[in-house]
């Protein structure tokens, strides 16, 4: 793995956690392979075991690490942690009402993050992100605009996808860990460019889910999904206190 430049403003425990991390999402680490040991790490940030251990256990916590007593520390098989909220993709919700569904890619592209991008994503301000707009169809129909952002380390492939075949939403969940899910939901009216794109008039009632998803500590994706108020409903199937599914997204 490279050596990190240092960033003064982030903790070094992050930094570590950062690097290791980033070591994964590239492929230069592999489930089964070991990582450098903690004195190795503290050498190389000129940190403190303290500091290394806790990014460390930080990181065996997420499932990201294995320990193995006497041997080391060696990179996780990939298991996705169960959300509070199952996470269903447009194109599922669409099919199990038996119509089809498709896309169109309206936006893809890596740059900068603006001060609002940066926000949300709770990134540097001009950091490289991901930023993708897609409109799904339903039997042809404009049902859903998704404008979603993506930080790079934890999907480096993800603008080689095509999006007309594969939702991001679905792509994300196979192939990127992640350990808390936060959804919003509030009513908006549509401008004209959500008009346009949904073929509803100016002004229209629409329903907007707001979802955000981490690792540990950091964010790995933020996403707005606009419906048309009168075509779409969220809804979702309690069975305890700590269980939610069956939540179209």
């Amino acid at each position: 793995m490279k050596t990190p430049a240092k960033i003064s403003r982030i903790p070094l425990s992050r930094q570590i956690k950062n690097y290791i991390l980033d070591g994964i999402s590239s492929g230069n680490l592999s489930p089964g392979d070991r990582i450098p040991s903690e004195a190795e790490l503290a050498k190389h940030f000129s940190a403190s075991r303290m500091t290394v251990n806790r990014a460390v256990s930080e990181l065996t916590v997420e499932g990201r690490l294995n320990r193995v007593q006497g041997l080391g520390t060696f990179v996780a098989e990939f298991k996705t942690l169960a959300p509070l909220f199952e996470i269903r993709s447009i194109a599922q919700e669409i099919e199990d009402q038996g119509k089809e569904h498709s896309s169109i890619l309206l936006e893809a592209q890596r740059g900068p993050a603006t001060k609002q991008e940066a926000g949300r994503l709770e990134v540097p301000l001009g950091e490289d992100i991901f930023k993708i707009q897609v409109l799904h169809l339903s039997d042809g129909h404009p049902i859903q605009i998704e404008v979603r952002l993506v930080v790079p380390k934890f999907a480096p492939l993800f603008l080689e996808q095509d999006f007309t075949t594969v939702t991001a939403s679905d792509y994300l969940q196979k192939n990127v860990m992640f350990s808390e899910v936060e959804h919003k939901v509030d009513a908006i009216s549509a401008g004209p460019e959500i008009s346009k794109l949904l073929e509803i008039e100016e002004n229209a009632p629409c329903l907007r889910l707001i979802r955000r998803t981490w690792l540990g500590e950091d964010i790995i994706t933020y996403v707005q999904l606009i419906h048309p108020g009168e075509m779409f409903r969220f809804t979702g199937r309690f069975s305890g206190p700590q269980a939610v599914r069956d939540m179209p997204c």
